[in-house]
Parts: structure tokens; sequence; C-alpha cells
């Protein structure tokens, strides 16, 4: 993996995903009205209002250089190169997606000048946008979903029903986990027990789920009415599953593991003299592993103590976005989708123009930090 700063210059027609054998085309504004996009033997055409909008292209040749057309009804044609990486090798065993950094009974996103949608709106875009995440996934192939913390945004009483019907809304088995917004009833919410029960939702600090060719996990770092993060508590019960598993292991956490000893972005994460021995015990637990987080609603990864670590962006603000994996015998493929259902996107296109714009540049992250292949570890 090519290490880059976690930055991307937005442009108005990208190759948002590339994948072995598919592609995700985004596009800020096309002309109203039917587009085709096309590459190799595949097409699709996607009805266009105007704003912006993404088409997936499925089943393209791997290893491949490839010219992608963009064809409006009216107006200009456009094309993109691209170049589908290769396949691991070994047989396809299994797929999966998560989602984090929900939010839900949010009503609006930004720093300091804060961004909402227009009087009117029947579902909010937390909700919106996260049951368009699930539903693309499931389509895409995931055969379970893992939700990887602050599912609410203030865990007020109203917050947890909207959980509830999330998930009781999938087709497949989910884990979840929870994260530093679902943990301060101090600040306008119920206490995280209590909503969890009046929701119905089992909680497990950590729990996990074993799919063919992977053990997925999800594990809790948060602390209550704090945003930092922590692993104490979890590193005893995550290293025996990780020890006990016969397979590589997928570990979904909230938090992301700081790089250096004083946080250098916001928000704070688990800091590095909890996480770097985390990360120690973990390896030499089973080294085939990777870890995947939020927190940050950004896309970024890189390997930090010989383990793989992955951050994925939020559904809800710009790129808006849901994370899918491909088990294979050999290793395990990310792609990081845009969620392209129109309501969806169009808000969360919206939102680039957070923080001054700067989000735009900073949340999306380059290409191969959000589609990538990783080949298991063998040796501690």
């Amino acid at each position: 993996m090519r290490r880059h700063p976690p930055v991307s210059i937005p442009r108005n027609l990208e190759a948002f995903a590339v994948d072995p054998d598919a592609a995700q085309i985004a596009w800020r504004g096309l002309p109203a009205g039917p587009i085709e996009v096309s590459c190799a033997d595949t097409t699709v055409t996607v009805d266009s209002d105007g704003g912006p909008g993404a088409a997936s292209l499925d089943n393209l040749p791997p290893s491949t250089k490839l010219k992608v057309r963009v064809a409006p009804s009216s107006g200009s044609h456009h094309q993109l190169d691209i170049t589908t990486p290769a396949l691991p090798p070994g047989e396809r065993l299994a797929r999966f997606a998560t989602m984090s950094d929900l939010h839900l009974g949010s009503d609006k996103f930004g720093l300091i000048f804060k961004m909402r949608e227009e009087a009117g709106v029947d579902v909010a875009h937390p909700m919106r946008c996260a049951v368009a995440a699930g539903r693309e996934a499931q389509e895409w192939g995931a055969e379970q979903i893992v939700l990887k913390g602050d599912l609410t945004h203030h865990t007020r009483a109203e917050e947890w029903p909207q959980l509830e019907e999330l998930v009781r809304g999938f087709s497949v088995p989910y884990l979840f986990t929870l994260g530093n917004h679902d943990r301060q009833p101090k600040k306008k919410g119920i206490d995280t027990d209590k909503g969890l029960a009046n929701a119905g939702l089992d909680f497990a600090p950590v729990a996990h789920f074993d799919l063919p060719g992977i053990r997925i996990l999800a594990a809790d770092t948060s602390i209550p009415d704090k945003g930092h993060g922590t692993t104490t508590q979890i590193t005893d019960e995550v290293c025996d599953l990780l020890r006990s598993s016969d397979r590589p292991v997928f570990l979904g956490i909230h938090h992301h593991l700081e790089q250096f000893a004083l946080p250098w972005f916001w928000p704070p994460g688990i800091p590095t003299w909890e996480g770097v021995p985390f990360l120690n015990a973990i390896r030499s637990a089973n080294p085939r592993l990777m870890v995947s987080c939020g927190h940050t609603h950004r896309n970024r990864a890189y390997v930090r103590k010989g383990v793989l670590i992955s951050e994925v962006a939020s559904p809800k603000d710009f790129p808006g976005v849901w994370g899918g994996y491909t088990v294979y015998e050999s290793g395990i493929t990310q792609t990081v989708r845009r969620v392209a259902t129109p309501s969806a996107i169009a808000w969360t296109d919206k939102t680039r123009k957070a923080v001054g714009g700067i989000w735009s540049m900073w949340a999306p992250g380059y290409l191969d930090q959000r589609c990538f292949t990783y080949h298991w570890r063998t040796k501690k």
C-alpha cells in the first residue's frame, strides 16, 4: 500500500472506487435525464436530476487498464481512465460491510457554521443516509453489517428507536459497538443501558460472528462522558477471540489509534500509551488481522506496528460512504462506496462545504486508501 496524505482534491467527475472487478463513478452535477455509464462489457443507465450522483459498474476484468465512458442524454460525453487491480489468489469466501458515525437524531453538520436541511423533510438526513447505505451494501452482496459506533447523536430517548428501526430493516445479521456519542447521558441523553433496553437491543462490549474465511469482532472503546477512547477493558477478551480463531480476523472499533503522543487533529482517539501495547498484543495473538475504525469521519488506511488499520467515513456527511469487504483465501479487499441514493447524495455533497470547504479535501482520502487489497500476514 502506498502512503499518501489523507486528502483528495474533488473533481466534477471521478472514479471514487476501483476494485479488482468493479468501480463506482461519481459526479457533482451532470445534465438531467438518463446517463449511460459504460466500461468494458458493462453498461448501466442511471437517471440524473441534474445534481450529484453515482453509478456502479460490475463484472470488470481484473488487472486491466480501462476507459469509462459517461454519456448524458444531452451535453458533452466524458471519459475516465481506470486500472483495475489484480484479484487476490484463491477462492472468494465471503462479503460483509461496515457503517460508522450514523449520528441518528442529529439535524445539522459542521464545525462553527452549522449546515441544516430545508424545513419539511420527512426523514432526517442521518436516518435517510443510514437506511440507504444499508440497502446498497446488501445489494452489493454483504452477508453481515458491522456498525462501528456513534450510532446516536446525543443518546436521547427518541434516538434509540431510530437505531432499532434501522437494524430491524437489515435482511442480514449485524454486529454493533458504541462510540463516544452513545455514552454521554450527562449532556442531553438518557443512560446508555436504558436506551439500549428501551430499543430491545442486546449489547456486549466484545461480540463476534464467524463467516467463511474470517472472524468478525466488534469491540467497545468508548468511555462514559468522554470523547477519547480506551482499549483497557477489551484487550484480554479481544486477544482470546483472536487466539481461538482458526481464520483471519477483522476487528471493528470506533476510535482511531493516535499516531503521536499528543493528538494532532480533532477528534482525539485512543492515546498512544494504550494504542501501541494494544496493537502489539493483538498482532501477537493472531497476525492475520485487520482493524477498522470510525470516529474521524474520513477515509484513510495505514499499517502501524504490523497491523493494517483503516478509517472509514460516515454515511451522513461528505463524501457519505459505507465500507465493503470481500474475503479471499489469501487476503481481503476493502472498497469504500459513496451512498448513491439521490436523497442521500444530494445532502452529503452539500456538506463538502463544511469547515470553509476544507472538509471536501480532508474527508475523502486518496483512492488507494479507500480501495485496496491486503494479503494476510503469516508471521508475528
